[in-house]
């Protein structure tokens, strides 16, 4: 290799992390941990190196996680929205934990992947519900992919 020639950047990860069991619950370092993300914000996606390796949902701002289709709810402070339109465009399957209540453990809901999403101002004014949820930046639509995990 030419001195002046750097190497190809290597993925994040070429083998497929076993998911943990469907309907379990963790803490929060301990899916971060699993997944192998870094410990940095925003906290909803869990990634490293720009990869996202799965996302932790608090219903308390994502009601309709476990819905079908499951929607993420991508708010519009700081680098949010930059995550969101990252998360529009991730392939393959992503783990999905939901935490039911503030301050409790993450439930591993199962594999998704994403199937679209929206900016469409219509759509997010209808998912608006003051005073908690004031802003979305935009929409993610997820399906499930392994229902039977477990």
């Amino acid at each position: 290799m030419p001195a002046d020639a750097l190497p190809e950047p290597v993925p994040p990860t070429t083998t497929p992390i076993p998911p943990h069991g469907l309907g379990q619950a963790y803490a929060f370092e301990e899916v971060r941990s699993h997944l192998g993300g870094k410990a940095t914000p925003p906290h909803f996606v869990i990634h490293r190196e720009g990869a996202i390796l799965g996302l932790c949902l608090g219903l308390a701002w994502n009601p309709r996680a476990e819905a079908d289709p499951c929607e993420v709810w991508v708010g519009r402070k700081d680098e949010l929205p930059t995550w969101g339109a990252k998360l529009a465009d991730a392939t393959g399957p992503l783990p999905v934990y939901v935490r039911r209540q503030e301050g409790g453990k993450w439930f591993f809901i199962g594999l998704h992947e994403v199937t679209g999403s929206t900016t469409e101002p219509g759509a997010i004014q209808e998912r608006l519900n003051p005073p908690a949820i004031t802003n979305i930046s935009r929409i993610v639509f997820l399906k499930r992919i392994q229902p039977g995990l477990g």
